[in-house]
């Protein structure tokens, strides 16, 4: 779910594109071009590469509930692949990496200045694919004032260096967090769950202290992750999960218990809400939609 280039603004197949660049090995971006910029400039942001014409229709069939067409899928994926290549090789220089905008920063700055100014968001939801795809899953949710700030394969401590940016500059009145699936896979490096819980913390107490009040997502069930195949996933979601609940309640906080809802007796995601066992499809997301306005409504009271 962690790719070295730059992402475009539009959700492209889940995460998928990342996923088969990793297994052609393709790696971190190439050194920064002679016409990058470098060190502090007024606009560190490239332009935005855009999207090859395949990605809609790819994320749009990773969104359908019925099984996508293999053949179809593997064109799709590698005419994506392809020209992601191609862009990397293009835009050497400016694909996110521990050097450059690591946190992403600049995937959101244009919509969050068009936003400045304006009616204030109602709720803003923060978080990694699972929140980026909600946006091609059910976008009428994504109207009348919720704004979707999820960037695929992030982990907690990517999301506490823009949650000032993507968040607290935009005045909502709700942040929704969903969190957590990368920082089992460890994305971003080894890290431990305090590390998880710090980082929650934070974005909470950043929340609170702007006013802002915070829905915290339980991390929905998975029992394996194709991208890291050698970590078992259900044990440590359990226990993050019941942490996340009890910090919640700690900090007057409202717990959306996703989990609960998208999960098979086994811990995993129920087949028929899922493709991958870690991204939900259209019907997974209509199952999450009523547990996140239930919590918006008790908000708002």
């Amino acid at each position: 779910m962690q790719s070295a280039i730059r992402q475009p603004h539009g959700l492209v197949g889940l995460g998928l594109v990342a996923l088969c660049l990793a297994a052609l090995g393709v790696g971190r971006a190439a050194p920064a071009a002679s016409n990058t910029p470098f060190g502090m400039v007024d606009n560190p942001c490239p332009a935005p590469m855009g999207e090859p014409p395949e990605a809609a229709e790819l994320g749009n069939l990773e969104m359908d509930p019925a099984s996508p067409d293999p053949a179809l899928r593997a064109r799709l994926v590698a005419a994506v692949t392809a020209w992601y290549q191609r862009a990397q090789s293009e835009h050497a220089g400016e694909a996110p990496s521990p050097e450059r905008d690591w946190a992403n920063l600049c995937r959101f700055k244009s919509a969050d200045a068009a936003l400045a100014g304006t009616t204030r968001p109602r709720v803003v939801f923060l978080g990694d694919s699972i929140t980026e795809g909600w946006l091609r899953g059910d976008p009428a949710l994504f109207a009348h004032g919720n704004v979707n700030r999820g960037i695929s394969g992030q982990t907690t401590p990517q999301m506490l260096v823009r949650f000032y940016a993507d968040v607290v500059a935009l005045h909502p009145r709700i942040v929704h967090i969903l969190a957590g699936t990368n920082d089992v896979a460890g994305n971003t490096g080894p890290n431990s769950p305090q590390d998880f819980m710090n980082n929650i913390r934070a974005m909470t107490d950043l929340a609170r202290a702007n006013g802002i009040k915070v829905l915290i997502g339980s991390i929905p069930p998975s029992s394996h992750l194709s991208w890291r195949p050698e970590v078992t996933p259900g044990p440590r979601i359990a226990e993050l999960n019941a942490w996340l609940e009890r910090f919640a309640a700690e900090r007057h906080a409202i717990y959306v218990d996703y989990h609960a809802a998208l999960a098979a007796p086994d811990g995993s995601m129920r087949a028929d809400l899922t493709h991958d066992g870690v991204h939900p499809h259209r019907a997974g997301y209509a199952l999450m939609r009523p547990l996140a306005e239930s919590a918006i409504a008790q908000a708002l009271r």
